[in-house]
């Protein structure tokens, strides 16, 4: 059976794990390790920069990105026990939670995504980099 954009939309939330903004800062800030998955795309990163230890993963590149036997994987994404928290450009945010639902599939056991994306971390008071600046 066919499914709406909403229906995909609320099944990838579903299945996927949020964070609060306010949380996600203060996971940041406690592991050093942790890490921050923009996949919003290069012209929305411009319009607002993006988190500063963050980096950029726009639409489906994450999987490639975080495959261990692909030629585009990033270092930053190979290790599995590694917290990584995705955000995307709002709410709801459908393409941090699919990201995030990636992720645990690859085998990531601490993946979430960021509840009201970008704009909620901007409003908790995130500080941004530009996007060429990874």
């Amino acid at each position: 059976m066919a499914e709406t954009f909403a229906e995909m939309e609320q099944n990838a939330i579903s299945r996927a794990v949020a964070i609060a903004a306010t949380e996600a800062l203060r996971d940041l800030a406690m592991d050093p390790d942790a890490l921050l998955v923009d996949v919003r795309d290069e012209s929305e990163v411009d319009a607002t920069g993006m988190g500063v230890r963050a980096i950029h993963a726009p639409g489906r590149s994450i999987a490639w990105m975080a495959d261990l036997e692909s030629a585009y994987r990033s270092d930053a994404l190979q290790d599995r026990k590694r917290m990584v928290l995705t955000t995307c450009g709002g709410s709801p945010c459908y393409r941090g939670a699919s990201a995030a639902n990636v992720l645990t599939r690859m085998g990531f056991t601490d993946a979430r995504f960021v509840e009201g994306g970008m704009q909620a971390l901007l409003n908790a008071g995130m500080p941004v980099k530009p996007r060429l600046s990874q």
